[in-house]
């Protein structure tokens, strides 16, 4: 067993308490401890970014197996909502929260997330459908949705999107993917929010 520790803690940089639990797990095979091991890791980024398995694997070997700066990297990922029917493109709309004053939440994740033009034609209706508004910033009342810039929406306004979105119809199983997800995310956002940003990048 002490050669096997030695053995295990020159490939790995683990506590010898930890190498001595994966040699005993493991039936004393370093080969198998040590995957052990890189198991675990990755099922801990897994967890914390709540990404595939896939993702977090390669990630986890481009950071040469360091789980704190995969978690960072992944976190710091744009995320993007798609139908997947659409070719990719990067003209869209960027969404994202913002407080009373105007600020962005410091979070570990990105709380932004990316629409594409096409896939947020789907839901378009649904946010134009709220005007007029006051933008919050400069108390002038907006009388249409601005594909071209910002768009502020308060937590009350953005809850009633949220119940439109919801009663949009279709057969497609990837558009009705995509209304969950876009649901999803603004329901976790509003949970916290003062206010959503609709940034068209036409």
């Amino acid at each position: 067993m002490d050669e096997s520790v030695k053995i295990l803690r020159s490939r790995v940089s683990i506590p010898l308490t930890r190498a001595v639990q994966l040699l005993k797990k493991n039936n004393n095979d370093v080969i198998l401890s040590e995957e052990d091991f890189h198991n675990e890791n990755i099922r801990e980024i897994c967890e914390k970014t709540e990404c595939e398995e896939e993702i977090a694997k390669k990630e986890y070997q481009i950071c040469n197996r360091d789980v704190v700066k995969a978690i960072e990297r992944i976190n710091q990922k744009p995320v993007v909502i798609a139908t997947g029917n659409n070719p990719v493109s990067k003209i869209g709309f960027i969404l994202w929260p913002e407080t009373a004053k105007g600020e962005f939440y410091k979070t570990a994740k990105r709380s932004d997330v990316f629409i594409q033009t096409e896939d947020f034609n789907i839901v378009i209706e649904t946010f134009k459908s709220v005007y007029p508004l006051k933008n919050p910033w400069n108390n002038l009342v907006e009388n249409k949705f601005d594909v071209l810039g910002h768009n502020f929406f308060d937590n009350i306004t953005c809850t009633e999107i949220v119940k439109k979105i919801n009663q949009i119809e279709t057969d497609d199983e990837k558009v009705k993917m995509f209304l969950k997800e876009i649901i999803n995310w603004l329901n976790d956002k509003l949970f916290y929010a003062d206010y959503i940003v609709v940034y068209g990048n036409l």
